[in-house]
């Protein structure tokens, strides 16, 4: 018998079928078709002379659902554009210096249009490639190839010009003028990162868009990551460097440091240097109040302050919108991808944060959605150092800020108002009128109900100590932490994610439990239950007298136990 040798890793049109269906499930952002196109065009401009400055022609028409992108970059040889377009080929291999390196982005982008074309190259001439029905292709199931037509020219064309048509992504169509710009800046290769740090070669960026309501602009954007303070005035924002230095220049009073500080966003840039060689730069802001996220949306278009009312839309929309959190970038570009903060004292004061870090040894998955929980870890250490640092100053002269005295203040109908609120009608506490929607007079209720004797296992030891909670208690020989909500469901502001109000906090109490707080929770997967009278032959007490319901999550975390009041004094009378 005679040996015979085959290529066994030639793989088959259902082969690749699979592997193109991989690709599109591991890219979950609808701007991840922009990202990849501009981050191809911003590694070809940066392999070219850079005498030459950069240019990048980007037209969006979300009515006709078609891209098109040109740049002066290094182009593809003629004779390899074919191979190029192969799945899984790719030319930056051995480029440390290019983002891209996996091979998918194009081969992404051309597989979610209709038809695609591409013209690129260089010097030495020039190849334009089409491609038909891919998107269709990649859901078929027949042995038919997928095939591109092919033409090379040879006058030279320096750069690359790719036209996409018929895509489907309605979420990226449906973006208005004003948040394709902030996709584009925060999202992709054209919000450049490293400009926040050092001067950079420049890149002209010219996006020509039509929206879905046929509004047309063209116009050039800035090659520079959107930064939640690019559109403040120099009043409205103080650098924490510049801060300290004040403080240096000479004795400051306390009510000095509030005034220079009040209604300020502070700021902060610089770099750690990892392990002796690895550069990791941040750049960080406090927004003096979490309304200031909002404030900011309205005024660069982003959102109205009906749509920032609609709980619906914001879900849908929150990529667009400035908010807080822990971002990150790789050479100039950001990933899209977010780091969880790190628990850390007065944790509220995190939904005030931004931070963003560009480390250029990053790697992440091809859809960009995660990155090494080791890298994370990194991350989340240098996070807690940032925010120490801001912590120093804001604890003691930015929270709690006098508000200065307002000569319109109307005291009689301020008065007037007061009277007007619905009576309690209760004889058992001396508080005259119904505490709903505020929290202040839910926790003079509880300490009233405390000294009168009506609840009687709970004995306090001090109130919001060090801002981070409201009440540090004793019960049953135990040190509790209770917190006071004016409704229920507004529990879940205070923290990043469900899970951490069980994990910090063990009693809730709040005027009254409704089923608007049972909905809003039960969207978090927290779910109430109401609490039964406890046996007289109960020998062990699980929680405080007076609880009246308990949040679940899971059967493997401890309950939070909560006090609805109304339904207490209910019982009472």
């Amino acid at each position: 018998m005679s040996e015979v040798f085959q290529d066994f890793l030639f793989p088959t049109l259902s082969q690749i079928r699979h592997s193109i269906c991989g690709i599109d499930d591991s890219y979950n952002n609808f701007w991840d078709i922009l990202a990849e196109l501009i981050q191809n065009a911003v590694d070809a401009i940066n392999r070219t002379d850079p005498v030459v400055q950069g240019e990048i022609y980007l037209q969006i028409d979300c009515i006709r659902k078609e891209i098109s992108i040109r740049d002066n970059g290094c182009g593809i040889a003629p004779e390899k554009l074919v191979t190029f377009l192969r799945p899984f080929s790719t030319d930056k291999l051995d480029d440390e210096n290019q983002i891209g390196e996996k091979g998918v982005g194009l081969k992404f982008a051309y597989f979610q249009s209709a038809y695609f074309k591409i013209h690129t190259g260089n010097a030495s001439g020039s190849a334009l490639a089409e491609i038909r029905d891919a998107r269709l292709w990649k859901l078929q199931t027949s042995q038919e190839p997928l095939t591109v037509s092919y033409e090379r020219y040879n006058e030279p064309f320096c750069g690359t010009e790719i036209v996409l048509k018929g895509i489907e992504n309605e979420p990226l169509f449906s973006l208005s003028i004003s948040q394709m710009r902030y996709i584009l800046r925060t999202k992709t290769a054209a919000g450049n990162t490293s400009a926040i740090w050092r001067d950079i070669s420049p890149i002209k960026i010219t996006l020509e868009m039509t929206d879905y309501n046929g509004d047309h602009i063209k116009e050039d954007i800035p090659y520079k990551y959107y930064l939640p303070t690019d559109t403040l005035s120099v009043r409205d924002q103080i650098s924490l460097d510049d801060f300290e230095e004040w403080l240096r220049g000479g004795d400051r009073t306390d009510l000095e440091k509030r005034t220079k500080l009040r209604d300020k966003v502070i700021t902060a840039k610089g770099s750690y240097l990892h392990n002796g060689y690895r550069e990791i730069r941040y750049w960080a802001s406090f927004v003096p109040s979490r309304s200031v996220w909002d404030q900011l949306c309205i005024k660069e278009g982003l959102a109205t302050d009906s749509l920032l009312s609609n709980e619906e839309w914001i879900n849908e929309k929150i990529f667009v919108l400035h908010r807080p959190g822990i971002y990150t970038a790789v050479k100039g570009m950001p990933t899209g991808i977010t780091v969880e903060h790190p628990s850390a004292g007065y944790s509220g004061y995190w939904s005030n944060m931004f931070i963003i870090f560009e480390d250029d040894r990053l790697s992440f998955d091809i859809g960009r959605k995660s990155i090494h929980g080791l890298t994370a870890n990194i991350y989340k250490s240098y996070a807690k150092e940032i925010f120490n640092r801001f912590l120093q100053y804001i604890v003691k002269y930015v929270s709690g800020t006098v508000e200065p005295y307002s000569a319109e203040w109307n005291k009689e109908g301020l008065i007037d108002e007061i009277k007007s609120l619905p009576d309690l009608g209760c004889s058992v506490v001396k508080f005259g009128k119904n505490p709903k929607d505020q929290e202040a007079s839910v926790a003079a209720i509880f300490y009233e109900l405390i000294g009168a004797g009506y609840i009687n296992d709970v004995e306090p030891l001090i109130s919001g100590y060090r801002n981070k909670y409201d009440l540090y208690a004793k019960w049953n020989s135990r040190t509790v932490i209770i917190g006071f909500k004016s409704h229920l469901k507004n529990v879940v502001k205070d923290f990043d994610d469900a899970r951490k109000v069980f994990d910090e906090m063990d009693y809730i109490v709040c005027w009254e439990v409704t089923d608007e707080d049972a909905e809003k929770l039960h969207r978090l997967s927290i779910t109430i239950e109401p609490l039964d009278e406890v046996s007289l032959f109960s020998r062990i007490p699980m929680h405080i007298s007076c609880c009246t319901h308990r949040l679940l999550i899971n059967a493997n975390v401890t309950p939070v136990y909560v006090i609805d009041l109304k339904r207490f004094l209910n019982s009472l009378r």
